[in-house]
């Protein structure tokens, strides 16, 4: 019976905190500001000590990053990963999550310059994909090692599914703006 409990006050945690992540995507419209939520919520769902978007650059094979909770600020729209390197353009590239209790030892894994991500062990990375097609790639990491559990890696793979959609919006949003600055 106690083992129903914990599953069962696990699995409402775990509602409670999409509901919450849910309600703030669907207050953001412009890019920064959903970025900047999708980060910060998913870091505090999470449990995590970072959590780092990359959106799909035009070309279609470069990562930018755009966001980050744990990594250096300097590097925000300046760090990138071809489609394929790295742990998380592994992700992207074979359209699952990609992780690691220990990233450092995982042959995909690669040190980004300037990110100042040394201090973290572990990596999940989950693909953001709309309409079948990758728009970037979310991932979370720790300082300790930590071995992700399947719920946890569910979790973030829902995570990623909705902020795919609000980022398409928000980019949406964004460019209608301008072109509306520019008339």
């Amino acid at each position: 019976m106690a083992i129903d409990t914990e599953f069962a006050l696990a699995r409402s945690a775990s509602f409670t905190a999409l509901r919450e992540i849910a309600r703030s995507l669907s207050a953001a419209w412009d890019l920064d500001t959903t970025l900047d939520l999708i980060a910060r919520k998913t870091t505090e769902v999470m449990g995590v000590n970072s959590c780092t978007i990359y959106l799909l650059d035009a070309d279609e094979h470069t990562l930018r990053l755009r966001a980050s909770t744990g990594l250096a600020r300097q590097s925000l729209g300046r760090a990138t990963l071809q489609i394929g390197e790295g742990m998380t353009g592994h992700a992207v590239a074979q359209n699952r999550p990609v992780y690691a209790a220990n990233a450092r030892n995982d042959p995909h894994f690669k040190w980004v310059e300037d990110t100042e991500e040394v201090r973290f062990r572990s990596l999940l990375a989950v693909p953001l994909v709309l309409d079948g097609r990758p728009i970037g790639a979310l991932n979370v990491q720790t300082a300790e090692a930590h071995d992700y559990t399947g719920d946890e890696i569910e979790m973030l793979a829902l995570i990623g599914d909705l902020a795919a959609g609000a980022l398409v919006k928000a980019q949406l949003y964004d460019r209608q703006r301008r072109q509306l600055a520019d008339l």
